[in-house]
């Protein structure tokens, strides 16, 4: 298969009669993971491969689709955005003794250039990369910027396996109980490979979890075409573009590229304020933000017009884009402060996990179990029932910040005060340890302390 680098389109087929094999040194998977918190919409593009540099070689088969992914993630400054990323590659399968069809030489022989590339393009598919690609995008927001920091902290250290599951769905309905710590979040997924319920969406911050974890046995068993090798035909005894000019279409291309990002994300900043007001200090008026954002997504346009014909081989020699050049010009709008309601987080901070609760003895005298509850700093962060014996994973996260704490354990008594079994100190610079709690009954509270991992 021929490939147009200019259009990024694939074109006729001027090889034929070459044998395709695996690598027999090689038949195991590859396979790359990560869960990362992301802070601009460029390191969004490139935690999914899809930044300018990694376009000339590998791709072109699934990067209109990612392509589309990461720009409805509609990244914003405001909002903790992490990505979780699997990878897996398969041995990949590539040609070779190509030889040149008889109609495509007819051409070369006559010296018709133009023509060649118009019907084969300038390079070709020489291999063929099997596998998957699995992406989600979550995007966290809260009233409270330290909540917002905790809740990353949390998902991230859940999905690395640092904390067991179910922590994040916790601590995110406990940052809603309070209106000062009030928050959101959404996830979005993209997928190549799989079928059937393998490929189902996974939108639940559970199910991204054991999508993310078991994305590799999918791409064994389902795999898909996601990225092609493609080779100039100067690898072959064909003409080639020059490097100049190569190179000046590759630098007026990325140029377009970084506008139509710094452009986007300017406007979802915009938009984003124009909807929650309340993560900011006083903004202009919303008609001043309206217009910025129409004049950017005017710009967003232009951009993207002009990146197209660019690709297209329609501007002859390569040029930067130029609003102002446009008819009629554009400008863009002077910039526009919008500052976040900041609530610092402290230096000394570290996440504090409460990870199980045993019951030794249980207090109640006229039952077989009892009742209780756990306070941190008198906030409520847990309750069930337990019997001799038992033993509760907790799943608790909180950002610790000063030196102690506090956490007290109560058996809840209906009809009466509720029964103190005890109470301990918890320190930040503990790195794990135990609470007993001696009252009418015996418990063991286990927990530890972990760094923060906010960039």
């Amino acid at each position: 298969m021929g490939f147009n680098s200019e259009s990024g389109l694939a074109v006729g087929t001027a090889l034929q009669n070459f044998t395709i094999q695996d690598n027999p040194a090689a038949s195991g998977q590859e396979v790359t993971a990560s869960i990362v918190i992301v802070n601009s919409h460029e390191e969004l593009m490139e935690s999914m491969g899809m930044s300018f540099e990694g376009h000339g070689r590998y791709g072109f088969v699934s990067a209109s689709a990612k392509a589309r992914f990461s720009e409805s993630s509609s990244f914003n400054s405001t909002s903790t955005f992490l990505v979780a990323r699997c990878i897996v590659e398969n041995p990949l399968r590539r040609g070779k003794n190509f030889q040149v069809s008889a109609v495509a030489q007819g051409l070369l022989d006559s010296l018709r250039f133009d023509e060649f590339k118009a019907a084969f393009g300038d390079s070709f598919v020489r291999g063929l990369q099997t596998g998957g690609e699995f992406y989600s995008v979550i995007r966290i927001t809260s009233v409270s910027v330290a909540k917002q920091s905790e809740l990353a902290a949390t998902l991230q250290a859940e999905a690395n396996g640092l904390i067991a599951g179910g922590g994040f769905s916790l601590a995110f309905s406990q940052a809603n109980s309070s209106q000062s710590t009030r928050s959101e979040f959404s996830a979005s997924m993209y997928q190549k490979a799989g079928t059937g319920s393998q490929s189902s969406p996974a939108v639940e911050i559970g199910e991204v979890i054991a999508r993310f974890k078991a994305f590799p046995q999918i791409a064994s068993t389902s795999a898909a075409a996601y990225e092609a090798e493609v080779a100039s035909y100067n690898t072959l005894p064909l003409p080639v573009p020059t490097i100049e000019e190569q190179e000046a279409f590759l630098f007026a291309l990325s140029d377009a590229r970084e506008r139509k990002h710094r452009y986007a994300q300017t406007r979802n900043d915009l938009d984003f304020a124009l909807r929650h007001p309340e993560f900011f200090e006083p903004l202009p008026p919303a008609d001043v933000l309206q217009r910025a954002s129409d004049m950017y997504t005017k710009l967003i346009n232009a951009v993207m017009e002009h990146a197209i014909r660019l690709s297209r081989g329609q501007i002859t020699p390569p040029r930067l884009f130029d609003p102002a050049a446009l008819t009629p010009p554009l400008t863009e709008p002077a910039p526009i402060p919008i500052r976040r309601i900041v609530t610092a987080l402290p230096t000394a901070a570290r996440l504090l996990q409460f990870q199980s609760l045993k019951c030794l003895t249980h207090s109640d005298q006229f039952g077989a179990e009892d009742e209780p509850f756990l306070l941190w700093n008198g906030e409520r962060i847990w309750s069930g029932t337990m019997g001799d014996g038992d033993t509760q994973a907790l799943n608790v996260v909180r950002l610790m910040t000063n030196p102690t704490g506090v956490v007290q354990l109560f058996d809840e008594d209906p009809d009466s005060q509720d029964d103190l079994l005890g109470s301990g100190t918890i320190r930040l610079s503990d790195e794990a340890g135990q609470v007993e709690f001696h009252g009418e009954g015996d418990y063991l509270l286990t927990y530890r302390l972990a760094p923060v991992a906010i960039p």
